[in-house]
């Protein structure tokens, strides 16, 4: 029987991967694996008692600012049985670092994310200090600097780009744009073909500036080929200014 840990520090769950959160390919997206995230994230706070209701009494709701992360090649299909975990690794006063994983039934990473959230102001839609109430219960150890993500390199030279529009759908319950969304507009414009001959093993991504409902997002791409991998970088723009960048490392898919 798998062995799952649920205490105040650390937190797993079981997941049976549903068709909508995996491609044509049978693995799970990017976006989807983000998604995932959060899933687990939430069912963490929720299991210490601080449900969605609790933290906005504080006035804030918790926000990703950056990720890092590393997969394996080898993925996991529709219909596998997945273990989703998460734990609280270090905080201070402004940011919170938390690491999650997407493992299979024995605890062996199909990925490993680190991921650095903040609290923002719900009516003022800026930084506030994280409430000591809503850290404690995670009993993270408080360090004044974090290993934070790494952050991604720089888009520069030629670049490619393609618009979208912001839906009313792609806004999530905090009134922002669902930090998941992003990775469907850095990843789209690589296209199809390359999407299915390709996976990512590694990324960085950097949320700078709120997109607003209604907007126009231009996402940008450069690619870098080396000895068999793929970097590509990105950047989203809107209003003039760069509001998330990206890199992703990918490798040919790995069908076994």
């Amino acid at each position: 029987m798998t062995e799952l840990r649920q205490t105040a520090n650390c937190y797993d769950m079981l997941h049976q991967l549903k068709y909508y959160e995996c491609t044509d390919t049978g693995h799970p997206s990017l976006s989807m694996l983000m998604s995932m995230l959060t899933m687990v994230s939430d069912a963490h706070s929720i299991f210490m008692g601080l449900d969605r209701q609790k933290v906005e009494q504080s006035g804030g709701a918790w926000v990703v600012i950056s990720y890092e992360g590393h997969l394996s090649t080898k993925q996991p299909r529709y219909g596998d049985q997945v273990i989703l975990g998460t734990r609280a690794t270090a905080s201070n006063a402004f940011f919170a670092l938390r690491e999650f994983w997407m493992d299979d039934l024995h605890h062996h990473h199909y990925a490993h994310i680190k991921a650095l959230f903040v609290m923002m102001n719900l009516q003022k839609r800026r930084l506030m200090k994280i409430p000591d109430e809503l850290l404690a219960p995670f009993e993270s150890p408080v360090q004044k600097r974090l290993d934070k993500p790494k952050k991604p390199g720089k888009l520069s030279g030629d670049f490619t780009s393609q618009q979208y529009r912001v839906r009313y759908y792609d806004i999530d319950v905090n009134h922002h744009v669902n930090n998941a969304r992003y990775f469907d507009w850095l990843t789209d414009p690589l296209g199809a073909t390359f999407l299915r001959q390709h996976q990512p093993v590694a990324f960085t991504i950097q949320y700078q500036n709120e997109v607003q409902e209604n907007a126009t997002v231009e996402s940008r791409l450069a690619r870098i080929q080396d000895d068999g991998t793929t970097t590509s970088r990105h950047e989203i723009w809107s209003g003039g200014e760069c509001c998330t960048s990206a890199e992703i490392t990918w490798t040919p898919v790995n069908n076994d």
